[in-house]
């Protein structure tokens, strides 16, 4: 056999090899694939998402951040995903009357009268900026409810 048909099987998985590497740079829309990846969420413009969040309101209607351990356990990403599973499966309503009850039963938060389930949208460049080179960049495009109820009253505190 001649030396260019003994490298041929060689050349022919080092092609395979260096086109499996380039593919996720060519796929439309791209997305992220174990094990390789085009980092889509670094690589691509991101439209404005909703996010779900829980908010506490107080009897003259200011906001308050629910803590995440009030909703599922002190890690952000868990609660963040539980409010998220909640709101997709319709279950915002139930969610909220849980989260209630924690609230109800927390000794810091007794000024907080009801509880809203909502979907806000941001925009991801201007959310992280400066407030004094952006005040505005925090704030929800649009915000929906899908849930409220209210907060009972704790026996110790009434």
């Amino acid at each position: 056999m001649s030396a260019p048909l003994r490298r041929a099987p060689a050349l022919l998985v080092s092609a395979l090899f260096v086109a499996a590497a380039v593919w996720p740079a060519l796929r439309e829309p791209p997305r992220d694939s174990f094990p390789l990846s085009n980092y889509p969420m670094f690589s691509t413009v991101r439209d404005k998402p909703w996010l779900d969040v829980i908010v506490g309101f107080d009897a003259e209607g200011e906001e308050h951040e629910i803590r995440p351990n009030l909703v599922a356990n002190i890690e952000v990403m868990q609660a963040a995903q539980t409010i998220r599973r909640a709101v997709r499966a319709r279950r915002a309503k139930l969610l909220c009357a849980r989260v209630a009850e924690r609230v109800a039963a927390d000794g810091e938060l007794g000024h907080i009268v009801r509880l809203e389930v909502q979907r806000r949208r941001f925009d991801p460049r201007t959310y992280f900026l400066d407030p004094e080179v952006d005040p505005d960049g925090a704030t929800p495009l649009a915000v929906r409810r899908k849930a409220r109820c209210r907060v009972p009253v704790a026996k110790d505190r009434s």
